[in-house]
């Protein structure tokens, strides 16, 4: 009855803060969209996932599709901590049993990391309900039965089929039963056996493959591509950033690791919880103590130092959020042994002094992540968003993962536009086949050879067949073609739009509806939440650039106050909102928007716009100061060069000229430092220098206005 309570009230937490449709996290939409078309998901296929996902979705049918499977891992995560109440329960005297094996299912049912897990289309929570079901199996008294370890190597073997971080809970079944399987081979061949059972859960994979699905990752129908899937080869392999190396055989990465680990697992325990933990390491009852501690050596500490990821970046935590489920769940067994040694210690009164004590020191584990997500749609504004601000057939070149796993969610459970073909998987030969199978109308008539010919020769064809192009970033537009932002997407042409054609798309972008009704970005939210919220104001932000290039500095700041009302951390929009406040004559808005950026991100560009603006406002003290620092700090010419024109305001003509000299020293070509030089020379008297700065600066100059100006300066010197 009280593992059935906790059960209870864990998925009701669970259900009442659970994403409403598609969460934003991570790869929610592709194994959302496997599991309803029983597709083969990214590497490595996660099959287990997808098999059980599908039975749920045809069982229970109360919601959209993302939903429910948010109550899938919901109802696994629940289960997960259930089952550990009842392993541990076992242990100990009766009371003291059940109280330290409550205080291990709550450390880990409120746990962070494990609690946001549980409410997204993720493989996570599976994860952790085998491992607890691993754990009951094999926790019991003196050893596991031979009956026991067979289960347990099943359960193991089909774990791995789900996710292979799995395999840190082996030292469980290895300490369980390492008295009766050192005394029997035969019991070794046969838990082998039961692994390799559970492993062919895999087969999934070439036989699903085979019947070509909707979505059918790597094609592993052919024994290559499923060796290549299992290692996740076109995948990135089984590093988690793709651009730090494993850290095991650093020094630094050891240290940078524990120190990380250190800090993470003792946000997610709580205070309580960290010290329950230390003293279940120290006085845990045999066998499960041991494989709880290897399991979480192994998928934790272990796990973060080979990761080998940078501690001050922002998206250190989001990436290694999922692997803590794993250890979380070890380090609650862990715990709860702890747990169950102090209270086995005191008699009624002390175990409730004791029980009040730790529920003082532990308030609510916390890394900042908010506690509901009900109202959390910003996944779902986003596709949707997307796919309106393209046009009929676009071909959506190079989409992000999230982009991509969110538009298959879209098309796979809600057939929303059809139409649209996100260009993917291009650097990898299957992924080429499969192009040529599905849509050969994008690719000409010849063999292609390399990724960077398959966009080349996509791109082309696109624009000689007169179908519409876009990206999901400005920075994948392909080489030879131009992108101007339309919506949340950037549409592709051969070339810049000219300037009535770039009016009228600046105007189609600022209608469409999903720039009008900017989602409100929540007081808390993830990493990812974060990131998706953020495509709004980087849209809105790319379109004020637009409307300057355009001549259209009011139009710009407009649109740059929008993208400041959706993400007001942007630091780039205050900077361009300053910049059209300067073309606007308003130096003191301008200097305010330079600030608010400096308040965001420290950057000696937007310091040197700070001097612009307190020397268009005749401030020319300050606007010396700011100078000087974005010299100091990046060495910036244009600053070396106004810094001359506020010393010649200042009358400090000879200073003024040394530092268009130095500019000139630096940069032979700098127009601006010419001019500059010949009114400097002009006011001291020293016309045949000025001439000879005017003649140069003629020659650099190409607008023939300007040499024209030049001409009439240099013809009333020479009189």
């Amino acid at each position: 009855m009280a593992a059935f309570l906790l059960f209870a009230g864990l998925l009701g937490f669970y259900l009442a803060t659970a994403y409403p449709t598609l969460s934003p996290y991570r790869d929610s939409g592709d194994l959302a969209a496997s599991a309803l078309t029983l597709g083969v998901a990214h590497p490595p296929g996660y099959p287990l996932y997808s098999l059980g996902a599908k039975a749920w979705l045809e069982l229970f049918g109360l919601g959209n599709a993302a939903y429910r499977l948010h109550v899938f891992s919901a109802l696994l995560g629940a289960l997960a901590c259930a089952l550990v109440f009842r392993a541990l329960a076992r242990g100990g005297s009766r009371e003291a049993g059940a109280s330290g094996a409550a205080a291990a299912a709550l450390l880990l049912g409120l746990a962070p990391a494990f609690r946001h897990l549980s409410v997204v289309s993720e493989m996570y929570s599976l994860n952790a309900c085998l491992a607890a079901l691993l754990l009951l199996l094999l926790s019991r008294e003196g050893g596991a039965s031979p009956r026991e370890l067979c289960a347990g190597a099943l359960v193991l073997g089909l774990g791995l089929g789900n996710h292979q971080t799995l395999l840190a809970a082996a030292p469980l079944l290895l300490a369980a039963g390492w008295r009766k399987l050192r005394s029997s081979r035969a019991l070794w061949g046969l838990a082998l056996l039961f692994v390799l059972a559970g492993l062919l859960v895999y087969a999934y994979l070439p036989l699903r493959s085979s019947l070509e699905p909707a979505l059918d990752w790597g094609e592993p129908r052919a024994l290559r591509s499923f060796l290549r899937m299992l290692t996740r080869a076109d995948y990135g392999g089984v590093r988690l950033h793709p651009e730090r190396p494993a850290g095991l055989l650093l020094l630094s990465g050891w240290l940078d690791g524990l120190r990380l680990s250190a800090a993470v697992f003792s946000k997610e325990l709580g205070l309580s919880g960290a010290a329950l933990f230390l003293l279940g390491c120290w006085s845990g009852r045999g066998a499960l103590r041991s494989g709880a501690l290897a399991g979480f050596l192994l998928s934790g500490p272990l796990f973060v130092v080979w990761a080998n990821l940078d501690p001050a970046k922002p998206e250190t935590y989001a990436i290694l959020e999922p692997h803590l489920v794993l250890p979380l769940l070890f380090a609650a067994v862990l715990a709860g042994l702890g747990a169950q040694a102090l209270f086995g210690r005191f008699q009624a009164g002390g175990k409730a002094a004791a029980a009040a004590l730790l529920a003082a020191l532990w308030p609510w584990p916390s890394t900042g992540l908010p506690v509901s997500h009900r109202e959390d749609f910003s996944a779902w504004d986003y596709g949707t968003a997307l796919l309106d601000s393209l046009k009929p057939g676009t071909v959506l070149v190079d989409p992000d993962d999230p982009t991509a796993f969110t538009l298959s969610y879209l098309l796979h459970a809600h057939a929303r536009r059809p139409d649209v073909v996100p260009f993917l998987y291009f650097r990898t030969r299957w992924g080429y086949e499969q192009l040529r199978r599905r849509h050969p109308e994008l690719l000409p008539p010849r063999e292609i050879r390399s990724g960077q010919e398959l966009v080349s020769a996509v791109v082309s064809k696109a624009f000689q067949d007169g179908r519409p192009l876009a990206v999901d970033l400005p920075q994948k537009t392909p080489s030879g073609a131009s992108a101007f932002p339309v919506g949340l997407a950037y549409r592709l042409s051969v070339a810049p739009p000219g300037r009535e054609d770039a009016r009228a798309l600046l105007s189609e972008s600022l209608t469409l509806r999903e720039l009008l009704r900017l989602p409100s970005p929540p007081l808390r939210a993830d990493f990812f939440t974060r990131h998706t919220l953020a495509y709004w104001p980087s849209a809105l932000n790319n379109l004020g650039v637009e409307a300057q290039r355009l001549g259209l500095p009011a139009e710009a700041a407009r649109i740059y106050r929008r993208a400041l009302s959706a993400g007001p951390w942007l630091s780039e929009s205050w900077n361009n909102w300053g910049n059209a406040a300067l073309s606007l004559d308003d130096a003191r808005a301008a200097e305010g928007c330079y600030l608010a950026s400096l308040r965001e991100r420290p950057s000696p560009q937007v310091v040197y716009n700070l001097g612009r603006a307190y020397f268009l406002a005749g401030r020319f003290s300050e606007a010396e100061g700011r100078f000087r620092q974005a010299i100091a700090e990046a060495g910036l010419v244009d600053a070396h060069n106004d810094l001359g024109l506020v010393l010649l305001r200042q009358g400090r003509t000879d200073e003024a000229v040394r530092e268009w000299l130095g500019v000139l020293a630096r940069k032979p070509s700098y127009a601006a430092a010419y001019y500059n030089l010949a009114l400097a020379f002009e006011r001291m008297g020293r016309k045949a220098e000025a001439l000879k700065a005017l003649a140069a600066y003629r020659e650099l100059v190409p607008d023939p206005a300007l040499r024209r100006e030049t001409d009439r300066w240099m013809e009333k010197l020479k009189k």
